[in-house]
């Protein structure tokens, strides 16, 4: 009897089917209504959604940076593509090489860290207007499991830090800013510049100013660094006047985009010291005064220029004139072949209007080169500085009666850019 009725419901189902479409539709759809099953998605409806979740990452921040003085920190969340399954750290490091050093460390479980030198794991580093740019590539390299397949793709992200170019170039009482001084420092690197008399052994600040003629003058330029990377200074450009004005006449200079040219004098001491700090650069000058010039007074202004240490590239140069070449204080004497180039001519002096080995008249062209050493100059980070008046006496007068009334100090200034 069960049989009779299980085809009956067919015939019937068959023959409705043929004669009203929409009561077959009823049939089936209540035949299928008991057994669950996934509804089919209306695109219309889906769609909306599946963009959503394209889009959902990259509103998630899950990389960051922090800049310190010195280094350096990325901080990756676990959960780095925020899609509830985090990376292994050991996927993760900073830089093309493969160094164990700059692979991320896990200091939670929902945290991973990366802290390096600014130098360090071929962070590269850049000169803008305003700021010095460190920046790195932070590498995501899924492992594969141990059937050899990988369930992410690799991913890339540059990270930068941005340092602002300020330096300390006055001795002025600061201002307040309402701010905490640790919260200044900590956001802005400082650097200061200074030009300084040095005694016979460079231990200490010379006290006096008083000088004989053709008395070795002793300066030493230097930048002090408050947290940055490693700095080199250079003396770019001295010029020595008789008034503070450096567009003052008359006007000696004697170092020209880091040439020593007094050292090709004849019987010149003058020269740079060989380097022993990069922070610091030592000069030796004979005293010397303008031709006619009955004051005996001189102020030296000089161009200090700090580079990164590792910029091989820089052309920055301290090149004296030794026996019959030019010489390098850090030992690359190859870029002293500009110092040749622009001042060794045969048969002429290199400074015109001199007279005689240490008295110098009005120099023609000084200005020029003083202005075109500025303009093409395109070093990091670059200040005036000034030491002065410096008292020259004539050498035949007695050295100890002099010293012992002339005890004045005198300390180096660092000008106000204007």
């Amino acid at each position: 009897m069960d049989m009779f009725w299980l085809w009956w419901n067919l015939l019937l189902g068959v023959m409705f089917s043929g004669v009203c479409p929409h009561l077959a539709l009823a049939l089936k759809s209540s035949l299928y209504a008991p057994y669950p099953s996934l509804p089919r998605p209306r695109p219309q409806q889906t769609l909306p959604v599946v963009q959503q979740e394209q889009h959902q990452p990259e509103l998630v921040n899950t990389v960051g940076v922090v800049c310190h003085p010195d280094s350096l920190e990325v901080v990756i969340a676990a959960d780095m593509f925020a899609v509830g399954a985090p990376v292994d750290s050991r996927e993760l490091r900073l830089g093309v090489e493969d160094n164990e050093f700059c692979r991320a460390t896990a200091t939670s479980a929902e945290e991973y860290r990366i802290v390096v030198g600014l130098d360090d794991c071929g962070t590269k580093h850049w000169i803008t207007k305003d700021s010095l740019v460190y920046a790195n590539l932070l590498f995501y390299s899924p492992l594969a499991s141990p059937s050899g397949v990988v369930h992410m793709d690799e991913a890339v992200i540059p990270v930068e830090c941005h340092y602002e170019r300020k330096y300390g170039v006055s001795s002025s009482s600061l201002m307040p800013t309402w701010i905490p001084f640790t919260s200044i420092q900590a956001g802005v690197e400082t650097l200061y510049f200074s030009l300084k008399l040095m005694n016979d052994n460079w231990m200490y600040e010379r006290g006096a100013n008083v000088f004989f003629l053709g008395e070795p003058i002793n300066l030493e330029a230097s930048v002090r660094i408050a947290h940055h990377m490693g700095l080199r200074v250079f003396l770019s450009s001295c010029v020595a006047t008789l008034q503070p004005a450096l567009n003052s006449d008359p006007k000696y200079i004697f170092i020209e985009n880091g040439c020593l040219v007094d050292s090709q004098l004849p019987n010149s001491k003058a020269q740079f010291l060989p380097r022993t700090r990069d922070d610091k650069l030592q000069l030796t000058i004979d005293a010397f005064k303008f031709h006619n010039d009955d004051r005996g007074q001189l102020y030296i202004t000089c161009r200090l220029t700090a580079v990164p240490v590792n910029d091989a590239e820089s052309p920055n140069k301290a090149c004296t004139f030794l026996n019959g070449r030019w010489r390098s204080a850090d030992g690359n004497d190859y870029l002293c072949g500009y110092c040749k180039a622009l001042y060794q001519v045969p048969g002429k002096s290199s400074i015109p209007g001199m007279v005689g080995p240490r008295g110098f008249g009005k120099v023609a062209a000084a200005e020029y080169m003083w202005r075109s050493g500025l303009k093409t100059k395109k070093a990091l980070w670059e200040q005036e500085a000034r030491v002065g008046p410096l008292t020259i006496l004539p050498s035949d007068l007695g050295k100890g009666l002099i010293h012992e009334h002339l005890t004045s100090g005198l300390k180096g200034t660092i000008l106000t850019p204007s």
